[in-house]
């Protein structure tokens, strides 16, 4: 979890100092594969795991 924040923090000092344009030049598709992958987790647990054990409950 430490690890996580201060790469966290080191993408937020860089878009602080070479704006989103740079940021984006420096570190790249990466990024945008982070920030799908974030999306794309939380919506699988929103609109299907937690609907799924809801309905799954109710069954029983």
């Amino acid at each position: 979890m430490r690890r996580l924040t201060g790469y966290l923090r080191t993408l937020r000092d860089e878009r602080r100092a070479l704006g989103w344009r740079g940021l984006f030049r420096t570190r790249g598709w990466k990024l945008v594969a982070v920030v799908v992958a974030y999306y794309l987790v939380r919506d699988v647990l929103l609109y299907l795991v937690i609907p799924l054990g809801v309905a799954a409950g109710f069954t029983r």
